[in-house]
Formats: C-alpha cells, sequence, structure tokens
C-alpha cells in the first residue's frame, strides 16, 4: 500500500500504469484471437511465465517504486528481443509490441523520476 508525503500522487501513477498494463493484455489477448489461438489468463500459468518475480517490498514508498522500476525494465528487455526476433516475420504483431514497447519506456522514466524526486 502506497504510504507518504507524496503518496496520492504515486497511487494515482500506480493507478494509471496498472490501467495501460490492462490495455496491452486486452489488445495482446485481441491478436492472439485473430491469429486462432486462446489466451491464457490463468493466474498460476500468468505467474509461471512472468520474465520477472512479484516482489511486495517492505511497504515503503520508495522500495514500492523501486520493484516497479526493475520489473519495468525487464519488460522493457523482453519487448525488445521479441521485436528483435519477429523482424519482417509478423510485422503486424512487431509494431504491437513497439507499441506497448514505447508505453513501458515512458512507464520506466516515470518510475525514475519518482525516484529522483525522492532523492532529490
Amino acid at each position: 500500500m502506497a504510504k507518504g508525503i507524496h503518496s496520492e500522487a504515486v497511487a494515482q501513477e500506480f493507478l494509471e500504469h496498472a490501467n495501460e498494463e490492462q490495455e496491452h493484455a486486452d489488445s495482446l489477448a485481441e491478436h492472439i484471437v485473430q491469429l486462432g489461438g486462446t489466451p491464457n489468463f490463468a493466474p498460476d500459468g500468468l505467474a509461471s511465465r512472468s520474465h520477472s518475480e512479484y516482489n511486495e517490498g517492505k511497504d515503503h514508498l520508495i522500495d514500492m517504486i523501486r520493484e516497479n522500476l526493475i520489473a519495468e525494465r525487464i519488460a522493457i528487455d523482453t519487448y525488445r528481443e521479441i521485436i528483435r526476433y519477429l523482424g519482417d516475420k509478423d510485422v503486424t504483431t512487431r509494431r504491437i509490441f513497439e507499441e506497448i514497447l514505447a508505453v513501458e519506456e515512458e512507464h520506466a522514466d516515470d518510475m525514475a523520476d519518482l525516484l529522483e524526486g525522492h532523492n532529490g
């Protein structure tokens, strides 16, 4: 839970990011269906396929921001690798991931700015 002097602003940032992450999941699920597949949203499956770990932090706002920044950076690396792998083999899917990557980079910048503001 976000607590502290700037907790409301940070909570808003986390909510905005969560909504954008949900949009990413919806977009990818829609594309999976378009390709004839079935999205798998089973919680245990999502956790086992995740490229980052879920660390709750120590109830300190700065820990939550730091953990989120780490997760964003892992996601950025993963999406860059997917984009490289797709190349020109599937331009539509690559573009979806490029759009997601751009938002993830913004999220990482937001988290880095919050950390910098705390340290500065």
